[in-house]
């Protein structure tokens, strides 16, 4: 169903579009000790981030990333690394070409020597406007220690990475809703409702 007028994921970026992108990063960075703020694209989350639970399955969070939303990102890394850069060198950094979305699944491995998790997600499906499409890149991050203290009886401890899904949009299908497909690790199959109205 398409979203019309509201549409608001904004395909390919203009100059002052990539600028305003940059300069919100470079705002947001200021505050050292807030984060970067992943709220209002956050697809998916389990009700505790810090606590594993048998069925969350293996994913903690899943996020959408957008070109404006790609760059405004890069810029605010810069900023934290006293890395300068310009906003067309952030939109570059990005790596969204136009008409492009990815969506970022955040995970953790099944019990604390599990380092292979990521190699058993699936091929993800994005489903819009009734036409299936597969990612144009699956890429995988490397794992690294994560820690949830409010676990109960273990001591909480998983390798965790990320797995990055990247569509190219037709461009008749920018303005529907949809779902993403995927299963991970554990087996756990998710069915996430997508619409790009709600994400610059």
């Amino acid at each position: 169903m398409a979203a019309g007028p509201a549409l608001a994921y904004i395909p390919t970026l203009n100059a002052q579009q990539i600028q305003n992108a940059y300069a919100e990063g470079q705002q947001l960075a200021q505050n050292r000790d807030s984060g970067y703020p992943l709220r209002a694209y956050t697809l998916y989350a389990v009700k505790d981030t810090l606590k594993l639970e048998a069925q969350n399955g293996a994913v903690d969070a899943v996020t959408i990333a957008t070109p404006s939303e790609r760059t405004r990102f890069e810029s605010f890394l810069s900023f934290l690394g006293e890395d300068p850069i310009t906003p067309q060198q952030a939109f570059q950094r990005a790596g969204l070409p136009p008409y492009n979305v990815a969506f970022i699944v955040f995970a953790h491995g099944m019990d604390a020597g599990d380092q292979t998790f990521l190699n058993r997600f699936s091929m993800a499906r994005l489903k819009l406007g009734g036409q299936s499409l597969r990612p144009v890149e699956t890429s995988k991050s490397g794992t690294s220690i994560s820690q949830y203290p409010r676990t109960v009886g273990e001591t909480g401890i998983r390798f965790g990475g990320t797995v990055t899904y990247r569509f190219e949009l037709p461009k008749r299908l920018i303005g529907d809703t949809g779902t993403l497909n995927f299963t991970d690790a554990s087996g756990k199959a998710y069915d996430l409702p997508v619409n790009l109205a709600l994400y610059r």
